[in-house]
């Protein structure tokens, strides 16, 4: 099956790391966060990947080309003088994707554990039963409707609209996870050219002229990582997953880490602190954690640092008595 991933945001919430880093490229338990997103997608046999670009896109390229995503082929398709927006963006790239029946679409930078490990395979084959246009993937989550704006459906899984208000026909809202199946009839309603929106200008035009859109929900957990404090607390969250005893999150993160990982990851609990670090880092034992501390591959952090929540990339010197908490080091 076809995959696109969307990697060509400016991750305006992650600045200023994102000045340095397109978002698919920052550190996520020792891993860019497109790890995680393509370690979602184990499970399918990708014959091509297509991975749109704007932003940084010398560093997308560069991610993706030594990423071991599996895909038979990877072709970029780099948007030039404006983000074009999810729609506009699978418009552009609809020569890589047309004639190569329903493909999968999804954010460069999404973490998702489920809770099977087959649910992508269930969603697919639910997808291609019902014939849809789309198909997206979406949990539960108790701030639809606030937060985050949901997916509307009726008691059979139809799509009504999307929003924080409740839209008429509607029984249940759903939060969509950023992942959806698509049937190459979607081109029919696209925007050939230009800004877009895959959700308005694509799916919900598909609708109004008599397609069926359906929601496939799942039991998941989730992760927002659109800001620091966000980042950092799922990267919490995620290693006391892994510190904890055996569980589908847990699994789900491990076999992300096999795939992904070009050195060995060890976690452990250190004197009251979770630390994840890559086998090529170098710690100095003199130095004080709390709280976490990741630490990417060939990091070397010095003597007498103290480090209380924090996220360390690939190739970053941390100097000797550095004193910093709830922050990212690039």
């Amino acid at each position: 099956m076809n995959v696109m991933l969307l990697a060509a945001g400016e991750g305006t919430r992650l600045r200023p790391y994102t000045n340095l880093l397109p978002k698919p490229a920052m550190p996520f338990l020792t891993l860019p966060l497109a790890a995680h997103s393509l370690g979602f997608l184990q499970e399918v046999s990708i014959s091509k990947l297509v991975v749109n670009t704007y932003h940084l896109p010398e560093k997308i390229h560069s991610l993706f080309n030594r990423i071991n995503h599996g895909a038979n082929k990877l072709v970029f398709c780099d948007e030039v003088g404006e983000i074009l927006g999810s729609g506009g963006g699978l418009s552009n790239a609809r020569e890589h994707l047309k004639g190569g029946g329903d493909f999968i679409m999804m954010n460069a930078d999404e973490v998702i554990l489920p809770k099977d490990s087959q649910i992508l395979s269930k969603a697919i084959a639910h997808h291609q039963a019902t014939g849809a246009l789309s198909t997206l993937m979406v949990m539960n989550h108790p701030e639809v409707g606030t937060k985050f704006g949901g997916v509307w459906t009726d008691d059979s899984g139809n799509i009504k609209g999307f929003g924080k208000t409740k839209i008429e026909g509607s029984e249940n809202a759903w939060h969509f996870i950023g992942v959806q199946i698509l049937s190459e009839r979607i081109f029919n309603y696209l925007p050939e050219k230009g800004v877009s929106n895959i959700l308005y200008d694509g799916v919900m035009a598909g609708v109004a002229k008599g397609e069926k859109a359906q929601v496939f929900p799942f039991e998941c957990t989730w992760f927002e990582t659109g800001n620091p404090a966000d980042l950092l607390e799922a990267s919490k969250h995620c290693l006391e997953i892994l510190v904890a005893p055996d569980s589908p999150e847990k699994q789900a993160l491990e076999k992300t880490f096999a795939q992904f990982a070009t050195s060995r990851i060890i976690t452990q609990n250190f004197n009251q602190a979770l630390l994840q670090f890559s086998s090529e880092a170098v710690i100095d034992n003199n130095s004080k954690f709390s709280g976490f501390v990741c630490a990417g591959s060939r990091t070397v952090i010095g003597k007498d640092c103290s480090l209380e929540n924090v996220i360390i990339g690939d190739d970053v010197t941390v100097a000797d008595g550095t004193r910093v908490s709830n922050t990212i080091l690039l």
